[in-house]
């Protein structure tokens, strides 16, 4: 089955209020590379502290997808990928960020950002994160939803890592996986306390079978416009926002049939 994927970004209603842009920035992207052909998902959350995060958000999450784009392109493949390529990529998105800290006479840290990464192919992938947010996949059948890395939050909930911050490469995260991922999330951290269990660290099963099914359902392959549409309005609706006033960002992708996973009338009726 081919990826169908829904992706939305939206602004968050404290943002609204003080007359700050969205400062997520959310990409899915497919390529076509032969046997190395993948799927990368990129999602990065500015820091609500610095002036241009919503800048760095969105280099970041471009360049991130840029360079493993090229990276498969040249023959490379995804089995070859290993933390200190991971690294690389990591560096040269901080040049980029740095470059732009210098034209606009700013330190580099007004570009603050997260930054989570998944590279799907046939039947392994590579995952990498720095901060907050996380990546949820599913394997099909009855198994449920597993988080790749769990948030990166620091003392308090409100603090995490930054891509810009010299320890990036220290707490960066990464794995490569020998198995085949049917579905994933990967979501900013602006719906992480709706989605996941912090007490238990579990993850909310139930809401990524609902969200996940219509994306199951969609007829064309790749980004689906109308139903990212449905989830940036889903996203900035009351139902979310009276619950979280962050900028939410939220990419849902899948290969499997719908038979795959629990419908929603069997997760009411369970």
């Amino acid at each position: 089955m081919p990826w169908r994927i829904a992706a939305a970004s939206v602004v968050g209603t404290s943002h609204l209020k003080t007359g700050q842009p969205c400062q997520d920035s959310s990409r899915a992207t497919l390529v076509d590379a032969g046997d190395n052909s993948a799927l990368i998902c990129a999602v990065s959350d500015g820091a609500g502290s610095a002036a241009h995060s919503e800048t760095g958000s969105r280099v970041a999450v471009a360049t991130a997808t840029l360079l493993i784009e090229n990276y498969l392109q040249t023959g490379q493949e995804i089995n070859a990928i290993q933390r200190e390529t991971a690294l690389s990529w990591l560096a040269q998105i901080q040049s980029t960020l740095s470059n732009l800290a210098l034209e606009a006479n700013a330190p580099s840290r007004e570009f603050a950002c997260t930054l989570l990464v998944a590279v799907i192919g046939t039947d392994c992938a590579v995952f990498l994160q720095v901060g907050d947010g996380a990546m949820v996949v599913s394997e099909g059948g009855d198994d449920g939803w597993a988080y790749i890395f769990w948030p990166q939050h620091g003392e308090y909930i409100n603090t995490t890592n930054f891509i810009t911050s010299t320890s990036a490469a220290d707490v960066m995260e990464f794995t490569s996986v020998q198995r085949r991922i049917e579905s994933i999330a990967v979501f900013s951290d602006g719906i992480e306390s709706l989605v996941l269990h912090y007490a238990t660290k579990t993850v909310h099963d139930r809401f990524f079978n609902l969200m996940i099914e219509p994306v199951m359902q969609a007829v064309p392959e790749g980004l689906d416009v109308r139903l990212s549409e449905s989830l940036l309005r889903y996203l900035g609706s009351e139902t979310i926002c009276s619950r979280t006033d962050d900028d939410k960002s939220l990419i849902l992708a899948t290969r499997s049939p719908i038979a795959q996973l629990p419908t929603a009338q069997d997760v009411q009726a369970s």
